[in-house]
């Protein structure tokens, strides 16, 4: 009977002893397992906490989709993490104009060039602005508005072309032909493959009796576009206060010529009437 009991204990203390042992590797897998999983929670916290978000990317995923809403929500977003973002700027300026907000535009591209006075997207689109504007107050006869958006246009880029030329044709219109002159004359150096410029300094020389300078100016439209009949009168009158009459009569009948093949009959007959004035009894033209 001992020998059973003794034999039972020691197989009860050996159970025990499997049983605690499996207990102990269970607690300490289970310790070890939330280790793991709070070491990986800390760093995907961690993760979480220094990823940005591309607001840039995104915005222009947007854009690309024609999404200008949220494209627009995503850039001030962009500016928001970085107010100095010149670029954000000025593509909230430039999705504001696809829609047709060009007052608010305007402002984002001023927004943009304070921050980077060179950025070229916002310079050429806020000078593009004021020349819209400055053009379509010249044709209307409001010439005082006209000045001051061509103005500002020139101050925001003082090498457009577009805009000097603009500027000049205001200036022309109030009588001003020295500052006209000296905008014709920047809107040249800027490009001088203008040829409405050239055209614009050709007249200028003329109305100041600078007959050389309008030949030069206007030889210059010919050859890059011999179609512009507004050149050929000019040579004619360059060439008739030159004393050349016999040139200045073959430019006229180029011109009425041009103007004919263009089915301007109405042109042709005001130029046939001027070379009649200079030439009453020899300019004889066909109609």
């Amino acid at each position: 009977m001992r020998t059973e009991r003794s034999t039972m204990k020691s197989k009860r203390a050996q159970l025990f002893r499997m049983v605690g042992g499996h207990l102990y590797s269970l607690k300490h897998w289970s310790a070890v397992s939330r280790l793991v999983v709070c070491g990986l929670s800390g760093l995907l916290l961690i993760a979480c906490a220094t990823e940005k978000k591309d607001f840039m990317a995104s915005a222009r995923e947007f854009e690309s989709r024609t999404l200008f809403a949220p494209a627009i929500e995503e850039y001030k977003d962009a500016i928001e993490e970085n107010p100095n973002n010149a670029e954000a700027y000025y593509r909230i300026g430039a999705l504001a104009n696809e829609i047709g907000n060009t007052e608010f535009a305007a402002q984002k591209f001023r927004q943009a060039l304070n921050i980077d006075a060179n950025h070229p997207g916002a310079k050429r689109a806020l000078t593009t602005y004021h020349i819209n504007r400055g053009t379509i107050a010249r044709q209307q006869g409001r010439l005082s508005a006209a000045r001051s958006e061509l103005q500002a246009a020139v101050r925001v880029d003082p090498r457009s072309s577009v805009a000097q030329l603009e500027l000049g044709r205001v200036h022309e219109a109030e009588g001003r032909l020295d500052e006209a002159m000296q905008a014709y004359t920047a809107s040249a150096e800027a490009d001088p493959q203008n040829i409405d410029t050239q055209l614009a300094l050709g007249r200028g020389y003329l109305a100041q009796k600078q007959y050389a300078e309008a030949v030069t100016a206007l030889k210059a439209v010919m050859d890059a576009n011999p179609d512009r009949a507004e050149a050929y009168i000019g040579l004619g009158e360059a060439y008739f206060h030159q004393g050349r009459k016999q040139a200045a009569q073959q430019a006229f009948e180029q011109a009425i010529r041009h103007y004919l093949l263009k089915g301007r009959r109405d042109l042709a007959k005001q130029v046939k009437e001027q070379a009649d004035a200079l030439f009453p009894k020899v300019s004889e033209t066909k109609k």
